[in-house]
């Protein structure tokens, strides 16, 4: 009696393409609390914290031409913190589920960060008060003469 011919399983590498690229794109976009800043901030008075500090990150619908950017800069969204082709794509992109779930996100309270998460288990930065000696002070009657 023979046994029946036997396969090796398939390895399946095109499987992992989807979920490395969902995972990649999770760390382009800008998270929740990087944008939080940048919707609530006064563009005067305020520059933009995100990824890039710098005023680069644009607040208003009004941008100079960049030509590495699609649509040349022209179409932005503040709330996802991403740049369309056109119009049509960025109003398109205002109705999808998305960009609602992220509005929502940011009309609430301040979303947490690395740091507030480090606090809360007591690794924040704590000095203590100052131990040893009193800090120096000088007489006052040293202070008038100079």
């Amino acid at each position: 009696m023979g046994s029946a011919q036997r396969h090796k399983a398939k390895k399946g590498h095109n499987m992992k393409a989807p979920k490395k690229r969902a995972a990649l794109a999770r760390f382009l976009n800008r998270h929740v609390d990087q944008v939080w800043k940048d919707v609530r901030a006064d563009p005067e008075k305020e520059e933009a914290n995100g990824i890039r500090a710098d005023a680069a990150l644009p607040r208003t619908a009004k941008q100079p031409l960049d030509e590495d950017l699609p649509g040349m800069g022209q179409y932005y969204c503040v709330e996802t913190g991403r740049w369309f082709i056109n119009k049509q794509a960025l109003d398109q992109h205002k109705k999808s589920r998305f960009y609602k779930m992220r509005v929502k996100e940011l009309k609430g309270a301040k979303p947490h960060c690395q740091r507030d998460a480090e606090a809360a288990v007591g690794l924040g930065v704590d000095n203590g008060p100052k131990l040893g000696r009193a800090p120096a002070t000088q007489p006052q009657n040293m202070a008038l003469e100079q």
